[in-house]
C-alpha cells in the first residue's frame, strides 16, 4: 500500500541518517555503507512520490480487547468487523454520485463493491483490503476508489472530536449508510476495540474515546426518508436554484426544500406554457428527517412530482 510503504521509507531514511550524524569522523567504511543505503531509500521514496493509487485500497488496524499484540485477532471480530465494514462500503457504492439508494432491497452492482483480503498488517493487527481487477491499469481514480474515500471520511467525521464536521455529514447521510456505520461502530464499542484506518493519504487513529464518541452519536442519532403527497398551493419553484415553496392544505406552514432532478427538467420545458406558482397541486415529496444530538429532528425536504387539481376535476 503507497502511503504504508513511503511511510516505511521515511521512517527507515530518517534512521539511516541518524546513524550517519552519530557515525565518527573517521568510520570511513562505516559512513560510505550508510550513505549508500540512504540514497538508495531515497530513490525509491522519490519513486513512489509521483505513483498515484487508482484502485481501491484501505487497510484496518485493530486493538483492544479482541487483538493480543501483533500476533492475532479473535476470528470472530475480525470476521465481523471486516464485514461490517464491506456492508458500509457496499451501501456507499450504491449512493455514489447521488444515486437514489432505495430504504429497501438490493444494491446495484453489488459485486461490483466487493474487496478482497490481500495482506495481513502489523503494528497492532490488522488487515490489508484492496480492489482487484485482472484489467489494465486504470486511467483515472475507479468508482470503487471513491466509494472507498467517501466511507473512511464517514468514519473519521463520526469519531472524530470536530462536531461541525459530524453535523454536516448526517444531515446529507443516506439512512442505509447511516444504518451501517451505526453497526461498524457498534461491534467495535461492543468489543472495547480501537481502529487505525489507512486509505489514501489517510492515516488515523481511534482510541476507545474515539470509538464511543462515534457509537454515541450513532445510537442517539437517526435518518429516515419516505415519500409523502400532499395537497397544496405552489409558491414558486427556481429551477436553477433547484428550490421551492409549497404550502399544504393541511398544515398551512410553509415547506421549503430542493426540486428533484427530473422535475426541474420537465418544468423547463414547460416554463413558457403553463403557470406553476399560485396554483393547487398534489405533490409528491421525498421527506427527509434527521436527528442528531442535542438538536430536535428537522425535516428536509424534494420535490419530485406535480399534478394540478383543478385538471383532475
Amino acid at each position: 500500500m503507497l502511503k504504508i510503504e513511503r511511510d516505511q521509507l521515511a521512517a527507515q531514511l530518517a534512521a539511516v541518517k541518524y546513524m550517519l550524524a552519530s557515525l565518527p569522523a573517521n568510520d570511513y567504511l562505516g559512513r560510505m555503507g550508510f550513505e549508500h543505503r540512504q540514497q538508495a531509500l531515497q530513490e525509491k521514496l522519490d519513486a513512489l512520490r509521483g505513483v498515484e493509487e487508482k484502485r481501491a485500497q484501505v487497510a484496518l488496524y485493530f486493538g483492544g480487547d479482541p487483538v493480543i499484540g501483533s500476533m492475532g485477532v479473535q476470528a470472530e471480530f475480525g470476521t465481523r468487523a471486516l464485514g461490517s465494514f464491506q456492508d458500509l462500503l457496499s451501501k456507499v457504492w450504491g449512493a455514489l454520485d447521488g444515486a437514489q439508494l432505495q430504504y429497501m432491497g438490493p444494491i446495484r452492482d453489488k459485486d461490483a463493491s466487493h474487496l478482497h483480503i490481500t495482506s495481513v498488517v502489523h503494528g497492532s493487527f490488522g488487515f490489508l483490503l484492496e480492489e482487484l481487477d485482472e484489467q489494465i491499469e486504470p486511467m483515472f481514480q475507479s468508482p470503487l476508489s471513491k466509494a472507498t474515500d467517501q466511507a473512511a471520511e464517514y468514519i473519521a467525521s463520526f469519531a472524530g472530536e470536530n462536531e461541525a464536521t459530524f453535523a454536516q455529514v448526517i444531515d446529507t447521510l443516506n439512512p442505509r449508510v447511516f444504518q451501517s456505520i451505526r453497526g461498524f461502530f457498534g461491534y467495535l464499542h461492543k468489543g472495547n476495540a480501537t481502529l487505525r484506518l489507512v486509505e489514501g493519504e489517510r492515516d488515523q487513529q481511534f482510541d476507545r474515546h474515539a470509538v464511543e464518541r462515534a457509537w454515541i452519536r450513532a445510537e442517539a442519532s437517526d435518518v429516515a426518508e419516505d415519500k409523502v403527497p400532499m395537497e397544496g398551493t405552489l409558491l414558486g419553484v427556481i429551477p436553477m436554484g433547484r428550490r421551492f415553496e409549497f404550502v399544504p392544505d393541511e398544515s398551512g406552514i410553509v415547506i421549503k426544500g430542493k426540486i428533484g432532478e427530473r422535475f426541474s427538467h420537465s418544468y423547463l420545458e414547460n416554463l413558457g406554457t403553463r403557470q406553476f406558482a399560485g396554483k393547487r397541486w398534489k405533490a409528491m415529496l421525498f421527506k427527509r428527517t434527521v436527528t442528531r444530538v442535542g438538536r430536535e429532528p428537522y425535516d428536509q425536504y424534494t420535490l419530485l412530482e406535480l399534478d394540478e387539481i383543478d385538471r383532475q376535476h
